[in-house]
């Protein structure tokens, strides 16, 4: 027997094989596996090419690794024991889902610096009924605010009771953007699903409340409308979903969830539990009822193709309240924690109520991340100027999207609008 196979045999004798490879020992026999093969400077880390050159080492190594692949485990490239394609499969056959979310956000608009608020959500999904509903618990430092909100794909209305106020909201959706939206519905049914269209890193296996699951990861800001009404697409500058799914059942046990501004202020962290699938939902119980008492608060149309112009008018309201100080980036958060401290001087100096007009285009701060988003999915090719550019610069180009092939339409630092030509943008920016 040559040096190599002497090393080999060592090799082999430093890895207990058991004799029943069942499922409750493939984790220890892997990370054996693993720590054999990689373990610098011990007994075990033999060098690959040194044994390979052997017909007898060649075999052996062979024959461990078909052993490996026998039990499950791949000792050079990790997969997962959940076939994904699978899952997604399963999820196109639920009807009902019903599942709660905690979060804890800091940044939120209004609160004092470093401030994390909670959120809590209970969330109810019927795609036979084609209704979502949220209930919220918002916790600030002044008390907890409760909100319900509805989304009707069939009636195009999402409506949002505050009880504690006496008070409800209203947007009307238009049948484009309600497609949209039925088509996202913003739960794990559709969110495996775009977390595979994107680049993914599987996490392995491990125990989540007694039970065995298997988890993928997808860092993409895209995936905010799969989220769901708490993290809303362009809320974020970067999100970081983490999915588990049960071993045994094949459904999602638990959604992880990060955010954060580009700017530094603003953060997320959820988790998404208790998932209960295909039970049965009354229908009263996704159907808003308005006390009449309530009072209407505002009003809102989200309508399809005037993204740009919503965009114009939310920076308008910096224009007015804010000295021309426009928010470092169109997310949701960053532009609403850009806008609070002018609102909140605002209230001093006028402390009666706003009108409802302000209030409608206030609301339109929540639409402004996701309108930008559609106009990167539209391939319009937007682009922004907000950490560079303020009305002090009435000539330089603060926002910008393409009308047609050719043609694009500028905002400058004064908020007025111009057509140009592809060129002409060029030296416009330059």
């Amino acid at each position: 027997m040559n040096d190599n196979e002497k090393k080999f045999e060592q090799y082999l004798k430093c890895i207990d094989f058991d004799d029943t490879p069942d499922s409750t020992h493939r984790d220890l026999l892997e990370k054996k596996l693993l720590l054999n093969f990689t373990v610098p400077g011990s007994r075990q880390n033999i060098n690959w090419r040194i044994i390979m050159k052997s017909k007898i080492t060649k075999f052996a190594a062979t024959a461990m690794i078909i052993f490996a692949v026998i039990i499950g485990v791949n000792v050079f490239d990790k997969t997962s024991g959940i076939v994904w394609a699978d899952v997604v499969q399963r999820l196109k056959d639920i009807k009902t889902v019903v599942y709660n979310i905690s979060a804890e956000v800091e940044g939120l608009p209004g609160v004092p610096k470093g401030y994390v608020s909670n959120i809590e959500q209970g969330v109810m999904v019927s795609y036979e009924l084609e209704a979502v509903r949220i209930d919220s618990s918002l916790q600030v430092p002044n008390g907890t605010t409760k909100m319900q909100s509805y989304i009707l794909f069939e009636d195009s209305i999402a409506v949002t009771l505050m009880p504690d106020k006496k008070k409800y909201l209203e947007m009307t959706i238009d049948d484009e953007h309600m497609q949209k939206l039925e088509e996202e519905k913003g739960d794990p049914v559709t969110l495996l699903a775009a977390m595979l269209e994107h680049d993914y890193v599987e996490l392995g296996r491990k125990k989540i409340d007694g039970v065995m699951a298997w988890g993928i990861e997808v860092s993409n800001p895209g995936l905010g409308p799969q989220m769901g009404g708490l993290i809303s697409d362009g809320m974020f500058d970067e999100i970081i979903v983490r999915l588990w799914v049960d071993e045994k059942n094949e459904l999602p046990i638990r959604i992880e969830s990060t955010g954060s501004s580009e700017d530094g202020k603003a953060s997320m962290e959820a988790i998404y539990d208790d998932f209960e699938w295909n039970i049965k939902i009354e229908p009263e119980a996704l159907r808003p009822v308005i006390p009449e008492d309530f009072e209407l608060l505002a009003q809102a149309k989200w309508e399809s193709g005037n993204e740009g112009e919503v965009i114009i008018e939310v920076l308008q309201l910096f224009l007015e309240f804010a000295d021309g100080k426009y928010p470092s980036s169109l997310n949701t958060m960053t532009v609403a924690n850009a806008i609070a401290p002018a609102l909140k001087a605002l209230k001093k100096k006028f402390p009666e109520k706003p009108s409802k007009e302000v209030l409608e285009r206030l609301i339109k701060i929540d639409m402004v991340g996701r309108m930008y988003t559609i106009l990167e999915k539209a391939v319009m090719d937007p682009a922004y100027y907000g950490d560079r550019v303020t009305i002090d610069d009435p000539d330089a180009v603060l926002f910008r999207w393409k009308i047609d092939d050719d043609t694009d339409r500028v905002v400058f630092g004064d908020l007025s609008t111009r057509d140009v030509t592809r060129e002409e943008l060029a030296e416009l920016e330059d």
